[in-house]
């Protein structure tokens, strides 16, 4: 299991602002966590083949997460892809930690950053942050096939396929795990009136007493009966004037 360092979700910036090494892209759900996802940017994105040896193209098993491409670039480097080997390599701005994307992590790139004039190159000419490439690699293979996923960066694009032997762009991407936080709901209505502030004298009223007396056995301390009828029992008594 590949450790990563976690944050608060409360150091998280607005999307597309800078943000450990890179910017901010949004979070990502995936193995039971939530992580926030960083974008390297403009200036250490390249052009490269997924697979640039000759010979059969390659099926790589452990390279067909569609969200995890931590995993899925550490697998292609293990069997020899000359560009995941160097992105796992690159610091970016004083950061380790970078991965090719999977095919998931790109689209949140795309679903995010695109609505931001300093991404999209449609929007704003020259956008110092804009995707040059046509289309983009994940590191995410298609499952018993010598193909893997990729991405065009348009607003109305959708994941597709092509042989490993292509060339297309490398957007360099990390993670940091966003740290759990207890969810404390809030009272539907906060009016003092409304909101029981002190239960202690509820078990002193004698009707309280005698309905509880009903449903729970005082040896052993065991509950008879239907909720549903304590309850109503209860708040009948509620209702006596």
């Amino acid at each position: 299991m590949i450790k990563r360092r976690a944050i608060s979700a409360a150091a998280l910036p607005a999307i597309g602002q800078p943000f450990v090494g890179g910017f901010y892209a949004g979070r990502i759900y995936f193995g039971g966590a939530e992580y926030a996802l960083i974008d390297s940017g403009q200036e250490y994105e390249t052009a490269a083949h997924w697979w640039d040896h000759s010979g059969p193209r390659p099926r790589i098993r452990d390279a067909t997460s569609r969200f995890d491409g931590m995993t899925n670039t550490l697998a292609m480097s293990k069997e020899g892809c000359t560009i995941a080997a160097k992105v796992l390599g690159m610091n970016i701005r004083g950061s380790w930690g970078w991965h090719i994307p999977a095919i998931e992590e790109l689209q949140v790139i795309r679903s995010n950053l695109l609505q931001l004039p300093d991404w999209n190159h449609r929007m704003a000419a020259g956008a110092p942050q804009a995707f040059k490439q046509t289309r983009y690699w994940s590191s995410t293979q298609k499952e018993n096939a010598a193909t893997a996923w990729l991405m065009s960066m348009y607003p109305w694009a959708i994941p597709d396929t092509n042989w490993v032997s292509g060339c297309n762009g490398i957007r360099p991407v990390k993670i940091l795990a966003i740290k759990e936080t207890p969810f404390i709901h809030a009272p539907q209505n906060a009016d003092a009136e409304n909101v029981a502030q002190d239960f202690s004298g509820l078990s002193a009223s004698p009707a309280v007493a005698e309905v509880l007396e009903r449903f729970v056995n005082e040896d052993t301390g065991r509950f008879y009966g239907r909720t549903d009828e304590l309850v109503a029992a209860l708040a009948a008594i509620g209702s006596q004037p």
